[in-house]
């Protein structure tokens, strides 16, 4: 469409209402932030997670990758990943991600609030990803200077994530390329 949506800066209000529960997770975010859900609590994404990451997602190099990337993130931003957890037992289940797009996205620009999600294989298709991303969301709103958030999803069989962003409320923007070049539709 041609046109720049400025979507962040790295300024984070602060946040007395944020609801949650004090954690002992630490990390570079060291503010205890906690998102509860109905079913579901959410944790500052951290180096700490990288195992239990490593064994949802299955992907170790990127599990190493996105936790360490989360850590800069908040402690630039203050608002980033976070790490998606069973209420009742914990257990990781995947991600919330939100965080500044940076280079290389071909039809979101490096200053724009990127979201994201992915949940474990056992636990799809259970709502959850939305669940989470609602919280994660109305987080943001809250507390950062945003003026929106976009999201791509790769093109081909990813119905799924096309229904959790249709869910959300995202609408389709345009047609763009991942950092490898991979056909995405981008999201707003």
């Amino acid at each position: 469409s041609g046109r720049l949506v400025k979507a962040a800066t790295c300024m984070y209000a602060a946040a007395p209402d944020v609801r949650g529960r004090p954690t002992n997770r630490g990390g570079a975010t060291g503010d205890g932030i906690v998102l509860r859900t109905e079913r579901l609590l959410l944790t500052p994404l951290t180096l700490l997670d990288e195992p239990e990451h490593a064994s949802a997602s299955g992907r170790r190099a990127d599990a190493l990758r996105d936790t360490g990337a989360a850590e800069v993130q908040w402690r630039e931003c203050a608002f980033g990943p976070w790490a998606i957890r069973d209420l009742e037992d914990e257990s990781f289940l995947g991600c919330a991600e939100l965080r500044m797009a940076g280079a290389g996205i071909d039809g979101i620009e490096p200053d724009e609030v990127e979201a994201g999600w992915w949940v474990a294989e056992g636990r799809r298709n259970q709502g959850i990803a939305t669940e989470a991303m609602r919280a994660a969301i109305g987080d943001l709103w809250r507390r950062a200077e945003a003026d929106g958030i976009t999201a791509y999803i790769e093109e081909g069989g990813n119905e799924a994530s096309r229904r959790v962003a249709a869910k959300l409320g995202f609408a389709v923007r345009g047609q763009g390329r991942g950092r490898s070049g991979e056909p995405m539709t981008v999201y707003e």
